[in-house]
């Protein structure tokens, strides 16, 4: 073989040789970038992740190249080019030694392989970042608001969120994160909240309200009655698609095309046994008519707008009398911010209960805990909430029932107030728009006299709500507590332009255990001002009157008193009297003045007054309790005879714990205490104060019977009654310093002290006793 072939063949070698090593390169980075793809899509890698493998695979394209080129041309041997017997061999120059030991097969693979491995560590960091704090719950599923194209798609946008919520809570398996904690995230997240959602977009809000998963979706208006539902889960941790469906179908069957949806989309997640039969119409209504007045109420309510969504609802219920879940929320809209229509609440409540049958676990439970709680009147509302806030950490309404539960009721469940606050604080953690939870805060601010929360709570309220009754009465009463002085001056001016039905309003904010006698005064009598009418003005002077015993000031509430009869002409006459019947049981009203009150009221009134019957066993007159005890009972049986089983329920406890005061007054103790016992359980417990006076009885009896403990935990919590509470503390400092616990004994006779330091003379040696008390307790501390 001549020369010049054996080199052409040597040349030929060389770039077969080069396009070996390219094609394994290609080959190889193939692979690699299919891995890439791979962790991209199994791990939730930032959109980046995979153009810069890429990246790092082009930039290694020219070294793999260069180095396949420099290492066989410096490891070939003269004789590759044909024999040159001749020729000396070439010891190799410094530039190409420098050069093979920079472009060497070892030093390319490292660099790759550090390379990929940077690659991996930021994408793992990113991940980490991603999750980091973070504990989802793979039953929880996130839907996102769908992306709508078309005319009249619009209502499907959030529609479709509730609707899909409702599947997937019917499963038993899965259930839907708060559609208004999701909706509400997501409009202030997004730029444009009719966007498509994003998938890393979408995790954040998923994520930080714990759902393991979600659903992102798109609805299109294929034709005039033809819609196309797509949607896909995904993992929100490793941003996963873990399933896609697609259905179409006529709009006015969108209830069953949801059913085929959810169906589709949990068949490749589901554990277990066969996804349970479900039907999204039977849970909500099979009127489309209806479902439509129903979502657009959804709207509204979550945009605040209560009078929209109010008639929204009715409308929902006009078109099918049997959809549950429109009159739970029509309920709320009357209870929370109409400020009318209170009385159709039960019968609201009622009639959601009735038609619950068939909903998901956590919408009947919802409905059956304000039941319990706003007509029934039953503490089992306290932990049936616990329960759902337990097993439904995200959701808004467990969490605000429970808060709102505790607010109106936990005090007779030995619970302080203090107890709401958490639970109500959380409902905003998870929605910062709940306007209602913050309506109870503001409330416990101004019972608790927490000035800092109390204005940062009415600042962030009034950013929601600058025109309902509420918004109103916290516009003046915020500052007129809590204010600096021009801005107290400014809202004290104010009062003289409001109407009575506000004043009547910011007086009901204000009741209760702490409030700011000189600011409840302030309110009471300016709605006792000439301006209003005799009615109105009676009741700012009756009110007042509760104000002032509760200090025990007993001259001055006798005065407000007789004013409020006299204005009202005796329509007011039963309450008073119950008033200051109530206040001379307790031992408080025990001057002639209060008597003469007693007795000059009694003469107008011809109803039994129960609070009287003890005082007329005193007085040797047992037929007259007798009579009250009687009234009572046949009160409770026509009661329950009309179908009002709850408020008979109630009567007839009412009758139990009356029958164990007067036994009480006939130093029958064991009797008086199962009485009592007996009754309170009966009680709707929305009737706080009449339930108060009866739990402070029981407390006094078995104080010294052996139950030291309960008597504590009651005394503790009879925050809502204004003439029990100095009581309650008077009598929980003596048993703590009984049991030798001097610091929870000087403070109770401290706060005593702070209520009764300057009442009338007659409570002045019980108010003496407290002060020698507290003196003693607080040298002991000191000499020890």
């Amino acid at each position: 073989m001549t020369g010049p072939n054996l080199k052409t063949l040597v040349e030929r070698a060389r770039s077969w040789y080069l396009a070996r090593v390219l094609g394994v390169y290609v080959l190889a980075s193939s692979a690699v970038l299919q891995g890439v793809d791979l962790l991209e899509s199994q791990f939730g890698l930032p959109s980046w992740f995979f153009p810069a493998g890429l990246l790092l695979l082009l930039i290694g394209l020219p070294i793999v190249t260069s180095t396949a080129v420099i290492q066989r041309r410096l490891s070939a041997s003269p004789g590759d080019d044909g024999p040159v017997p001749d020729a000396p061999s070439e010891a190799p120059q410094p530039e190409e030694s420098g050069l093979r030991r920079l472009f060497t097969w070892r030093l390319a693979i490292l660099g790759g392989v550090l390379a990929f491995t940077l690659l991996g560590s930021v994408g793992a960091t990113f991940v980490w970042l991603r999750n980091r704090g973070t504990e989802l719950s793979p039953d929880a599923v996130a839907v996102l608001p769908f992306h709508v194209v078309g005319s009249d798609a619009d209502l499907w946008r959030e529609g479709l969120v509730d609707l899909l919520g409702t599947a997937l809570d019917a499963t038993g398996q899965f259930h839907a994160s708060d559609p208004r904690a999701v909706l509400n995230r997501w409009n202030r997240a997004a730029a444009n909240p009719d966007e498509l959602p994003e998938p890393v977009k979408a995790a954040r809000i998923a994520g930080s309200l714990g759902a393991g998963r979600m659903i992102l979706g798109s609805l299109i208006q294929t034709a005039p009655n033809e819609v196309r539902l797509a949607a896909d889960i995904y993992s929100v941790r490793w941003l996963r698609k873990e399933a896609t469906a697609v259905v179409e179908g006529p709009e006015d069957e969108m209830t069953a095309l949801v059913d085929r949806l959810t169906l589709d989309l949990l068949r490749s997640v589901w554990q277990g046994d066969s996804i349970p039969d479900f039907r999204v119409s039977a849970m909500t209504t099979s009127s489309i008519p209806a479902l439509r007045a129903y979502l657009e109420g959804e709207q509204a309510f979550r945009r605040l707008q209560f009078p929209e969504a109010q008639e929204a609802y009715t409308r929902a219920i006009d078109e099918d009398s049997t959809f549950a879940i429109a009159y739970y929320r029509l309920a709320q809209t009357y209870g929370w911010f109409m400020g009318l229509g209170a009385s159709e609440i039960p019968q609201h409540l009622a009639a959601a209960e009735r038609y619950s049958r068939g909903l998901p676990r956590r919408d009947s439970l919802l409905i059956r805990g304000w039941k319990l709680a706003d007509v029934d009147g039953d503490m089992d509302a306290i932990p049936l909430f616990e329960d759902l806030a337990a097993r439904y950490a995200d959701d808004v309404e467990a969490w605000h029932g429970l808060g709102d539960a505790l607010f109106h009721m936990g005090g007779q469940a030995n619970r302080p107030l203090t107890a709401a606050i958490a639970p109500l604080e959380r409902t905003l953690s998870i929605d910062s728009t709940y306007a209602p939870s913050f309506i109870h805060l503001i409330e416990i601010s101004y019972l608790l006299g927490d000035s800092l929360r109390g204005r940062d709570w009415t600042k962030r309220y009034l950013a929601l709500d600058s025109s309902s009754v509420y918004a109103q009465s916290f516009r003046l009463l915020t500052p007129l507590q809590f204010g600096p002085p021009d801005d107290s001056a400014r809202a004290a001016a104010a009062l003289d332009t409001v109407s009575a039905d506000l004043l009547h309003w910011m007086t009901a904010r204000l009741r209760g255990s702490g409030y700011n006698l000189p600011l409840f005064e302030r309110v009471t009598l300016e709605l006792a001002d000439a301006r209003f009418g005799n009615d109105d003005r009676a009741m700012g002077f009756y009110h007042l009157a509760e104000a002032h015993l509760r200090y025990g000031h007993v001259a001055i509430a006798v005065d407000l008193i007789q004013q409020a009869s006299t204005l009202s002409e005796g329509r007011m006459d039963r309450p008073l009297l119950i008033t200051i019947s109530t206040a001379r049981e307790l031992g408080i009203a025990g001057d002639s003045a209060s008597e003469q009150l007693v007795d000059r009221l009694a003469s107008n009134v011809y109803l039994p007054v129960p609070e009287m019957a003890v005082s007329a066993v005193h007085d040797g007159s047992p037929e007259v309790a007798d009579a009250a005890i009687e009234w009572l009972e046949a009160r409770a049986d026509s009661s329950t005879a009309a179908g009002r089983i709850e408020y008979g329920r109630s009567l007839r406890g009412r009758s139990l714990t009356l029958r164990g005061r007067i036994a009480a007054a006939h130093d029958s103790v064991e009797a008086a205490i199962s009485y009592l016992r007996s009754g309170l359980p009966m009680i709707n417990a929305t009737w706080g104060r009449l339930r108060d006076m009866d739990r402070y009885w029981l407390a006094y009896l078995i104080q010294d019977n052996g139950g030291e403990e309960e008597a504590l935990n009651i005394f503790g919590s009879l925050y809502w009654n204004p003439w029990v509470e100095p009581l309650a503390l008077y009598n929980r400092a003596q048993l703590h310093e009984r049991r030798g616990e001097f610091e929870q004994a000087a403070r109770y006779y401290a706060r005593f002290l702070e209520l009764w330091g300057d009442a009338d003379p007659q409570l002045q040696p019980r108010v003496e006793a407290a002060r020698m008390s507290l003196q003693r307790l607080r040298g002991e501390r000191f000499t020890s």
